[in-house]
């Protein structure tokens, strides 16, 4: 997950985190969400077994709403890779009723959308609340 994180470029990091994190940063926040209850997927490249997608879904203290996290490499990114990742957690997972992102990137939107959620924004934030329909989880 290290890894995967660390080659993220400046911009990508702001993406996912919503802020960019130094090296030294990443490395702090990989080791302390590690310890977390959060729940991880991720997709592998065939070719050098490396981390290229990563999935973060972590509990907040309502219950059903769950926080998102999500990054994909670069040269993969267009290809649906979030969107089955994305998927597969809302199938295997039906305590999850809502997800929060706080940074509100346009990917998460459309993955969102493309999986039947309803997208509701927060007036003057960039955050998102993506609803999730119970037939996602079938």
């Amino acid at each position: 997950m290290q890894l995967h994180l660390l080659s993220l470029s400046e911009d990508d990091r702001r993406a996912r985190f919503g802020h960019s994190l130094t090296d030294m940063a990443v490395a702090g926040w990989c080791n302390r969400a590690m310890q977390g209850d959060s729940l991880w997927w991720g997709a592998w490249a065939a070719y050098d077994g490396g981390l290229c997608a990563a999935l973060q879904l972590c509990p907040t203290v309502h219950e059903g709403v769950w926080e998102i996290g999500l990054s994909v490499a670069q040269p993969l990114r267009r290809r649906g890779l979030g969107t089955a990742l994305l998927g597969d957690a809302l199938r295997h997972l039906p305590q999850v009723r809502q997800m929060v992102c706080h940074h509100g990137h346009p990917a998460i939107v459309r993955m969102a959308l493309r999986l039947g959620c309803t997208v509701q924004t927060r007036e003057n934030s960039p955050g998102l609340r993506l609803i999730v329909s119970p037939s996602e989880q079938v």
